[in-house]
This record gives C-alpha cells, structure tokens and sequence, in this order.
C-alpha cells in the first residue's frame, strides 16, 4: 500500500511539471510572417521542376486525456496548416521520429496516435498532409514512439503500415532526389555509462548492408538520409558523443562519405546544428546553406513541440539547399514565423514525459524501467 501511495505522488508531480512545461509554450515572442524562408521556384509534384519539401520532427503529440488544452496537437496542426498555406506548396513532408509523447503497444499510447492522424489525411495507407492528398508525408520511428513497451505496434498500426517487414526501411524517390528511411531504434541502456546523455540503439548490421546495397545501386543524383537519432553530434565535458546512435556509427558516418550523401536529417536533440563528419559546425552557421558544395552533413532539426519549429530542404536545378530553422508563433490567429537557425550544439535541458498507466504499474521493476525511459 505504501508503495501504491508513492507512485500516485510521484505520477502527480509528473503531470504537475509537464503541465507547467507545455503552458509555457504560450510564451512565445511574435515574429514577422514575411520571414517564412527559403521557397524553391516550382514544384510540379513530379520531380521534372525545382521543388522543395519541409522536415518536421519530434511533435510528441499527446491524446486530450493527457494534455487537457490539446497543447501538442494543436502545435503539430497549426505547423501543418501553415506549411501547406504557401503559394508554393512543398512536395511532402518527413517527419523524422518522436511523433508521440510515448507510443508503445499500450492503450494511452494508441490514444496519442490517434489524436497525431487526426491532423492529416489518410488515403491507400499514405497519410497526407492536405484533404487534395497532394502532399504526402513520410515518417521514420523515433525512440518515444517505442515507449513504454518498447516496440512499435501503434506506430505500425496508426503511422505506416506499410513497412513493417521491411524493419521501417523505405526509400522514397522524386525527380533527381532520393531518400533512405531508417530506424535508429529505441533508447540504448546495456552501458551505464550512457545512461546520461542516452542514445538511440543504432542501426544492426543487416541496416548498414540494406543501406549499402541500395546506395550503390542508386542512380539519384542526390542522397539524404532520414532517421531519428544523430550520428554526429556534440560531445561532453569527458570527450564522449552523445545523443547519436550507439551501434554501427561509425560504419554508418562512412558509408555516407563514400556513396557522397547530401545530407542525413535527423530530430531528437530539440536542437538545430548542421555538423560534418569531423564535427565542424562554424563552417554552417550562415543558411541557406547550397549542400551541393560540402561533403555530407550531418542535420539535427530542432523539435515541433516546445519550439514549434520546422525546416525547407530545396532542390534547385542541380543543388540542395538547406534552409534555417522556421519558429511558428502559434499563440495568434494569424501565422507569424521568422527564420531563428541556432546552430550551435549547446546542451538541452531533460525533460520528464508522461507515464504509461503509471498508477497500474507500481512494481518495483517498472519503477525502474519508468526511469530509464524517463529522460531524454
């Protein structure tokens, strides 16, 4: 009993710090709406023109059980209402993981899904972020949409259904582009040492051999890499990289250097910096930045849930050009954004989310599991 009374207080200063995080999103600044960023010239939808498309990650969307004003949900729509507003309309959208607050195969996480498509539209199992079904959107898992259960049953069952066997390898092609969907797994515990600044799993051998295969055979003229986790990133004060994936990194660093990929996008660190494969980030801090001139970069994205940010990745005739990151201003009516790229890799603060039936699960071994999967 007196363990049952502990977790019901612990779940409640949960909620309690939660609430008092997402309510300051409200707080946010007005920008100027002319500066909605770099917008390619044409998009025919069939890649034969210039065209662009827009990255969004980590929405961490949450049903309105556990976010009474809908806060997350309402920011993930009014960013896709605003990027499909443009004169110019993108061609899709990738979303690169952490589209819930916790997925799983439990009820509560079915319940955040739910609550992430009623913001698209859905037709043959593609979701699409427009009622036409012009603007497909492309999604790779994240390691929230593996929590708590770790697995992906909702994700699969909501998201994509259509890659399951696949282990959420997909490639995507359009005119002279190609991209590589993976999934860099769920959160790493098997070191103690990472416990801080936890990783993603990484990517298994039989990725790296899918991935070498497909980019050898690749005639695109130009390459990006989706997935959720970094595989450059910034270190801590003991040298150790943190936040990147924790197997098969530097295999995977090396394919992408020797198959010339333009750029590898990824979400997780809520943070925006552009790195190259020996760390550099002074060199790109001034975007747009043409990727066609450097080698493969390394693209962290900052996060659509507390800073409600999204980027524009442009092909123009036989370039890549990689736009700042956009902040959205959606406490007003009327869309507001300006270009606020931070591209230094300094820390973020951890953050506590949501509990998976948290006063059900009150043994001593969840407790444990709960806080690992706590942080991230």
């Amino acid at each position: 009993m007196k363990k049952l009374k502990l977790v019901v207080l612990f779940s409640l200063g949960i909620l309690l710090f939660s609430s008092i995080t997402v309510g300051g999103l409200n707080q946010k600044s007005t920008f100027d709406l002319e500066q909605i960023g770099f917008v390619s010239q044409a998009n025919n939808g069939d890649g034969s023109e210039d065209f662009y498309f827009v990255h969004i990650t980590d929405t961490h969307v949450k049903h309105k059980m556990f976010d009474r004003e809908e806060i997350t949900r309402k920011i993930f729509e009014s960013v896709i209402e605003n990027v499909t507003s443009f004169d110019e309309k993108p061609a899709f959208i990738v979303i690169t993981g952490d589209l819930v607050e916790w997925g799983g195969s439990g009820v509560s996480g079915a319940l955040n899904y739910q609550a992430f498509v009623s913001c698209l539209y859905e037709k043959d199992d593609q979701l699409y972020a427009n009622e036409d079904y012009s603007i497909p959107v492309y999604t790779t898992p994240g390691n929230h949409d593996y929590c708590f259960n770790r697995n992906l049953r909702n994700y699969h069952r909501f998201v994509d259904r259509n890659h399951v066997d696949d282990n959420d390898r997909y490639i995507v092609s359009i005119g002279n582009l190609s991209l590589f969907f993976m999934d860099s797994g769920p959160n790493y515990y098997w070191k103690p040492k990472f416990w801080i600044g936890i990783p993603g799993a990484g990517l298994y051998d039989c990725d790296i051999e899918w991935l070498e295969n497909e980019l050898s055979s690749c005639s695109s003229q130009h390459k990006i890499v989706l997935m959720h986790h970094p595989a450059v990133s910034r270190r801590n004060e003991r040298g150790r990289m943190i936040d990147v994936i924790a197997r098969n990194r530097e295999e995977f660093v090396e394919l992408c250097e020797a198959y010339e990929v333009d750029l590898v996008l990824v979400g997780h660190t809520h943070h925006a910096v552009v790195y190259d494969a020996d760390e550099n980030w002074t060199k790109y801090e001034n975007l747009p930045l043409n990727c066609s001139q450097n080698p493969t970069l390394y693209v962290q994205s900052d996060d659509c849930k507390e800073g409600v940010h999204y980027r524009n990745i442009s092909i123009v005739g036989d370039d890549i050009w990689l736009q700042g990151s956009v902040e959205l201003n959606v406490t007003s009516v009327k869309y507001e954004s300006v270009d606020v790229s931070d591209n230094s890799p300094c820390s973020n603060s951890l953050e506590l989310v949501q509990p998976e039936k948290m006063i059900q699960y009150y043994s001593y071994d969840w407790i444990l599991r709960y806080n690992h999967e706590a942080y991230d």
